[in-house]
């Protein structure tokens, strides 16, 4: 039986039980962008009723996170095509974005320590950039920023959120980054990209400089959609075309 591929998962602590498990499960391996779901089938998989099963789902399809399946009237998760990339970003973009400004006025001396050891606690795991322990580095810095915006919108948002953002940008085929960046030195160059962003970002926090850390975070977010939208639209390209 091969070995299970060790992933990060996020946390989402502030999400109910039995819905952290349904969300686990969608966004896993064992669902492909389109593919149906089917409410029995995720009961019996997730060892639970129908009933939080019917309910989870449906909180999903309210959050634009699940789509309708009109043809087959049940529910499917999105294509995650260019488009869905571009709208994904956008919207953990909006997010990020106003909890960075507020983050500049609510921040306390407790957040900016965290903020810089987590930039440490990269730089040591560099190395091995993607690995599961790096993603969760880079997870963290992001939720302190959120958490430090002192805004519960916007912390209980991200948590879903970051679920679909790591399925999307760093789980499917074609957006996984197979080598560890002391194998690639374009991939190093762009970790050690990260935490310089990461610290400027930190920095501008410190300095209350509201303007100066949207920026910062617009520019650092962009990098990241910038590649997964490049790599969903090559393997869409290699795709033999349909219907002819």
């Amino acid at each position: 039986m091969p070995k299970r591929r060790r992933v990060f998962e996020p946390r989402i602590d502030r999400t109910p039980p039995n819905l952290q498990k349904l969300v686990r499960l969608i966004f896993s391996e064992a669902y492909l962008p389109g593919d149906r779901l089917v409410e029995r089938d995720l009961a019996t998989k997730l060892e639970l009723s129908r009933i939080p099963v019917r309910e989870g789902l449906q909180k999903l399809v309210s959050k634009g996170i699940l789509l309708k399946d009109e043809v087959n009237r049940g529910l499917r998760l999105r294509d995650y095509g260019p488009a869905e990339v571009t709208h994904l970003h956008e919207y953990r973009e909006a997010i990020e974005l106003a909890a960075a400004r507020a983050a500049c006025h609510n921040r306390t001396a407790t957040d900016l320590v965290q903020l810089d050891l987590i930039c440490d606690a990269m730089v040591r795991e560099a190395p091995n950039a993607p690995s599961p322990r790096w993603l969760e580095l880079d997870w963290q810095f992001h939720q302190t920023i959120v958490e430090a915006s002192g805004n519960e919108r916007f912390v209980n948002d991200f948590d879903l959120l970051m679920i679909e953002c790591n399925y999307v940008f760093y789980r499917l085929p074609e957006t996984r980054i197979p080598a560890a960046s002391r194998d690639h030195p374009l991939l190093a160059t762009l970790v050690h990209g990260v935490v310089e962003a990461h610290r400027t970002i930190g920095k501008l926090i410190a300095a209350r400089d509201t303007n100066g850390v949207v920026d910062a975070m617009r520019l650092h977010l962009a990098g990241l959609s910038n590649r997964v939208h490049r790599d969903v639209v090559k393997t869409q390209l290699g795709k033999p075309a349909q219907g002819r």
